[in-house]
């Protein structure tokens, strides 16, 4: 990972020496936002990484936005790994030959917005009023909007409903606490049932911390370091050591996906956000959600948001952006909501039957739009790919058991201020 941004860093540098429209456009409305589909004609390039239902649920996006534009052709390129994805949009920004749009985390777009590659969002004929507030801010720079956000996700619990009823144990209810979900790890482990997964990392750890009273990084605009010091992050820490004892450990993860280990029954409650939806469902699991568990701080979430960039050397801009606006919109918004992979971000949409779909999986979806207030997200820099990197490795190493906690905390000190400061 962290030669991946590194790679972005050096590469996106040599991506600054190619031509661009006019940036004076940026702020028009295209033809389609303006009404006039038809005008739009030519190819556009699009990418994006994701699972196979997020994957297949944009193919339907591209399919609705080429039947809305027949005199316009989508090249759709889906890669699975995140990596992947940043690696060969790095390659194609220094070659000149990047994608007209591309779909990133906000977590993952600073280095292209430090080497001014992205054309910054038409908001014409985009609703942004009617958006969450955390995406929008989460994909700003200097006020101005940049990308265009597509979804607002948050972390949450998701449990196995036969699980926990072949456990004899009660299914959490919507006002948790940590100790609750101590115990109710305890409650499950002790009838022979794997009782939690989660990811080692800083989509697991960040919200825990917060959840506790900590911070995660030391300034979420102007970062330094990611900071595990404090006593409410170490006892963060340490909740979530705990319920590994009685859940999934290195060992297991190091075997099995903990999203697929919940899909096919193996472990009664999961720590993730709505990306997990379609594989669930897929998977034919009975499954619901709950919040994170309240700490001293209340259930505070992590901000799980992606947004479609357009880049500014696009020789069919009007598209790009066009195409960028109907992703959220009643019809592109739609088809995503319903996929089940995405939380809009429109507010419109999010309390629509399209997102909320009550004859499917999760039954309580409210649970993901009632934790939008709770969001907090972490930095959108150029280096914060390379910091988390760094982080992820360590808390890795931590939670297999081959890094004391004292020493995890030192080493990611350094290890961040190094990725913040490079």
């Amino acid at each position: 990972m962290r030669r991946t941004a590194l790679l972005m860093t050096v590469l996106l540098a040599a991506a600054c020496g190619h031509g661009a429209d006019d940036p004076t456009a940026a702020g028009q409305p295209s033809p389609t936002q303006a009404g006039s589909s038809a005008a739009l004609s030519g190819s556009l390039r699009i990418q994006a990484a994701g699972g196979e239902g997020e994957l297949k649920a944009l193919q339907e996006v591209v399919a609705a936005f080429e039947a809305a534009n027949p005199r316009l052709t989508v090249d759709f390129t889906g890669v699975a790994e995140q990596g992947d994805h940043l690696a060969k949009l790095t390659a194609g920004f220094a070659a000149g030959n990047a994608p007209d749009a591309f779909l990133l985390n906000y977590r993952r777009v600073g280095a292209f917005l430090e080497r001014q590659v992205v054309d910054p969002v038409r908001t014409s004929g985009v609703d942004v009023a009617d958006f969450y507030k955390a995406p929008v801010e989460a994909f700003s720079r200097g006020g101005t909007l940049q990308c265009l956000p597509q979804n607002a996700s948050s972390s949450v619990v998701y449990v196995n409903e036969t699980l926990f009823a072949k456990a004899g144990v009660p299914l959490p209810s919507a006002d948790w606490t940590a100790d609750d979900l101590l115990k109710t790890a305890g409650a499950l482990a002790a009838k022979g049932v794997e009782s939690i997964a989660f990811e080692p990392g800083t989509r697991t750890v960040a919200p825990f911390v917060w959840s506790a009273g900590g911070e995660y990084v030391d300034s979420t605009d102007r970062p330094t370091r990611i900071t595990l010091g404090s006593p409410e992050a170490r006892s963060a820490l340490e909740l979530l050591t705990q319920l590994q004892r009685s859940g999934f450990d290195a060992r297991q993860r190091a075997a099995e996906d903990p999203q697929d280990a919940f899909g096919a029954g193996h472990v009664a409650m999961l720590v993730d956000s709505r990306r997990a939806v379609p594989g669930l469902r897929k998977a034919g699991v009975a499954f619901d959600v709950r919040p994170l568990p309240k700490g001293a701080a209340g259930s505070v979430s992590l901000l799980a948001s992606d947004g479609w960039c357009v880049s500014k050397a696009s020789k069919n801009l009007d598209a790009a952006h066009a195409f960028a606006a109907f992703t959220v919109g009643d019809g592109g918004g739609t088809v995503l909501a319903e996929s089940g992979r995405s939380v809009p971000v429109s507010k419109a949409l999010a309390q629509s039957p399209a997102f909320l779909a009550a004859h499917k999986a999760p039954e309580t979806a409210q649970v993901f739009l009632d934790s939008i207030g709770t969001l907090r997200r972490l930095p959108n820099v150029a280096n914060q790919n390379e910091a988390e990197g760094a982080a992820d490795d360590l808390l890795e190493q931590y939670f297999a058991g081959k890094l004391p906690l004292a020493e995890l905390v030192q080493e990611v000190d350094r290890a961040t201020a190094a990725a913040y400061a490079g």
